[in-house]
């Protein structure tokens, strides 16, 4: 597998916008850590972990895409994915990366030659000098690893947990998303949201990629019966 700079770009559509600073971190000691990591100067393995719509991929994506414009050499992998189209052999030669981030960690625990590929795979970045960046929605004494040497690796990384947010920070984290996408969004619009299209950061991210859509081509600011009138027709 070789190491292609525009790999990370590829996934993301114009609407898909992963970046820290629009992130909204509930302990500003992750934030800290992972602007740190990305000068990819002394940290070199960083663990993420947290529930289902926690921002985990945002947080890899974002890391990437800030690295890979520093001109280094960045692979972003969904172990999920990767499981369903490939073999364990995939894994050989990603030590070429400057930094590696792999999302979705749990996909191979149980799976006794992705968990053997990936622990060489880790050794191979470790001795290339390469940066480790690695989220699950579990943390390294929970994950249900079953061999002994990647579970010893996992637990070197310096772990960050992300907590679940609270509906008042889902809607500054709506606003937020909405002003780097210039849409103004209302407190009153963002808490309509809430209200009527539930609680999952995912699916939210989702619908606010259509009102950007509605919004640009009918040039109309984002009003609650705007909103419904989109969502009602989507």
């Amino acid at each position: 597998m070789s190491v292609a700079k525009t790999q990370l770009t590829l996934r993301l559509t114009p609407q898909e916008i992963y970046r820290l600073d629009n992130f909204l971190f509930a302990k500003p000691e992750t934030e800290q850590a992972l602007s740190a990591f990305c000068e990819l100067d002394s940290l070199d393995f960083l663990y993420l972990y947290g529930e289902k719509g926690t921002g985990k991929t945002h947080l890899l994506i974002a890391c990437a895409e800030r690295v890979q414009q520093q001109g280094f050499r960045v692979i972003y992998l969904s172990l999920a994915e990767l499981i369903q189209t490939a073999q364990p052999a995939v894994l050989e030669s990603l030590e070429q990366a400057d930094l590696l981030c792999l999302d979705d960690l749990e996909a191979v625990a149980g799976k006794r030659e992705w968990e053997v590929a990936l622990f060489h795979c880790f050794n191979r970045l470790h001795d290339a000098r390469g940066h480790l960046l690695v989220a699950t929605e579990h943390n390294p004494a929970h994950i249900e690893i079953e061999l002994p040497d990647l579970r010893s690796r996992l637990a070197t990384g310096l772990v960050y947990h992300l907590t679940t947010m609270t509906d008042e920070q889902k809607q500054q984290a709506l606003m937020l998303q909405s002003q780097i996408r210039g849409l103004a969004m209302s407190e009153e619009v963002a808490q309509y949201l809430l209200r009527h299209y539930g609680r999952d950061m995912p699916a939210l991210m989702t619908v606010l990629q259509q009102l950007d859509k509605a919004s640009l081509q009918a040039q109309r600011k984002l009003t609650i019966p705007f909103v419904r009138q989109v969502l009602s027709n989507g």
